[in-house]
């Protein structure tokens, strides 16, 4: 009799729905956990079996990225995974602390459908009518799947794709057993340590996501807000007022202490400095404003965009690789996972940045000619020549043809050019003063980039060594000349290459190993 009038109730209120103002809303009159399950199964079933939904399943206006993965598997369940009973059962509720909670892992929970999920639990069921809404149920067990699937993706191989802003969706990238591990995780209860279990093992992201996590729940942080310089550049007096009251803040400030405010603020601006990694000189200059400019929650985004670039390295590196760390102008040569030698490097500055990417050294040159990128012959030398003729002189550079021949550049007629329509190259000759220095490291990339030495080393000396338009400059350029020749000592044994950078002669040296 309760069936029949559980069907009963289903056909009415089925037929009423299809003439409201929302087609796709099911609710049924019932009291019976028994029967509320069942017709929320029944309606997730529909919805997947639907030749409609084939390939891609809209929910909630959000398209479900790994449907694809999870529809057998929802379709092979007797009972909801998440719901029970026209609420969440303590599984779901468990999932969706977790979405909550995703920046636990780093990610953001609106990618795995929080406010869709609280929006449907909020109406899962209306107490005055005593009714149930079972397409708020059914919906609801579609976002959570998805949700939780799509967390382990991103967990693991990262929202973005590398060189790119655009959100993707790589389980193809995953291991073969993801599936079958979340579901293993679902039956046993234990949704977190599935979900932990995705986490890159990599020593430097289990540093860095931890040090994430401990800044995040921090209950002692303090939520210090940036100071708005360009506001204040009017008055020197209100410029040192805010910057004050903000290392107030933070305790970089020493209140207590009985020296003038002038001195406190210096050494309120050196201990600042110093937890920035800047040269604590005490002044206000370009990149002490520019960190000024930062807020609890951006140094948080941006230690989430570190943690994001980590998941795609890799998951095992070579024997021996070269590690450049672009924010801390550093080279580290890496041996059988020991740190053979390090350097200090320069590297491109914000507005020409050094790329991201993995390549392979291939040849070393000795005295190498530097030629001059169109970008930077167009826009900064042709205009310098311009001004003054004598600059590639002083400069000791040449110019060159589409011949790739040496021309007089007091006949050429530089007025009539532009950044447009620039017809010759510039190179810059070999020698001690040439921008690269003695020697040049290539390794093929699509930028142009390279490592090589300087005849400008005075920026190896300072904090912030973001100087160049894009290439790395190495202080240490002769123990990793060496150091890359090791094993070729019979073609290149170790007295020829001191004899080779003592007479300026061009030479190029491929690497036996590469």
């Amino acid at each position: 009799m309760n069936l029949r009038i559980f069907f009963l109730s289903t056909l009415i209120l089925f037929f009423l729905s299809c003439t409201s103002e929302k087609p796709e809303e099911k609710k049924i009159v019932t009291k019976d956990p028994k029967e509320i399950d069942v017709a929320v199964l029944s309606d997730l079933k529909q919805r997947l079996n639907n030749p409609e939904n084939d390939s891609t399943l809209i929910v909630a206006k959000d398209t479900l990225q790994a449907f694809l993965n999870f529809k057998k598997f929802l379709l092979d369940c007797n009972a909801p995974l998440w719901t029970s009973a026209g609420k969440l059962n303590p599984l779901g509720d468990s999932l969706k602390k977790h979405i909550i909670n995703a920046r636990h892992f780093a990610l953001n929970p609106e990618d795995y459908h929080a406010s869709a999920i609280d929006s449907l639990s909020a109406v899962f069921s209306d107490t005055a009518a005593g009714s149930v809404n079972i397409s708020a149920l059914s919906a609801a067990e579609l976002l959570l799947t998805d949700g939780f699937f799509k967390m382990a993706v991103h967990i693991h191989r990262g929202r973005f794709y590398p060189d790119s802003l655009l959100l993707l969706w790589k389980a193809k990238e995953m291991p073969s057993n993801w599936e079958s591990l979340l579901k293993e995780g679902i039956n046993k209860k234990q949704l977190h340590q599935v979900l932990s279990s995705f986490e890159p093992r990599k020593a430097v992201y289990q540093q860095l996501i931890r040090g994430f996590r401990e800044f995040l729940y921090d209950e002692k942080a303090i939520n210090f807000d940036s100071v708005a310089i360009s506001e204040c550049g009017d008055s020197l007096a209100l410029l040192k007022e805010k910057i004050s009251a903000r290392l107030k803040i933070t305790g970089e400030y020493d209140t207590a202490s009985a020296k003038s405010d002038s001195v406190k603020l210096v050494n309120a601006l050196k201990r600042f400095q110093k937890n920035w990694n800047m040269e604590p000189d005490g002044k206000i200059g370009k990149l002490t404003r520019q960190a000024f400019q930062y807020n609890r929650e951006k140094v948080l985004r941006q230690m989430e965009m570190a943690i994001e670039r980590w998941k795609w390295e890799p998951d095992s590196m070579p024997v021996k690789y070269f590690w450049i760390n672009i924010p801390s102008f550093q080279l580290t040569v890496m041996e059988e996972d020991t740190i053979v030698m390090e350097s200090n490097i320069v590297c491109g500055k914000p507005e020409t940045q050094t790329p991201l990417l993995s390549s392979k050294l291939n040849f070393m040159t000795i005295y190498p000619y530097w030629n001059v990128p169109y970008s930077i012959a167009s826009k900064e030398i042709l205009p310098a020549v311009q001004r003054d003729t004598a600059y590639l002189r002083k400069k000791n550079m040449e110019v060159i043809n589409s011949k790739n021949e040496v021309l007089d550049p007091s006949k050429i007629k530089w007025k009539r050019y532009n950044a447009k329509n620039l017809p010759y190259k510039f190179r810059q000759r070999i020698g001690e003063d040439n921008s690269l220095g003695v020697v040049k490291f290539n390794f093929n990339n699509k930028h142009g980039v390279y490592l090589h030495d300087t005849n400008s080393k005075r920026y190896f000396k300072t904090a912030a060594r973001a100087q160049s338009h894009g290439c790395i400059r190495v202080e240490k350029y002769l123990q990793v000349a060496r150091f890359l020749l090791r094993g070729d000592t019979l073609k290149i044994p170790y007295d020829t290459l001191d004899v080779y950078l003592q007479t300026p002669l061009q030479r190029k040296i491929n690497l036996k190993e590469k």
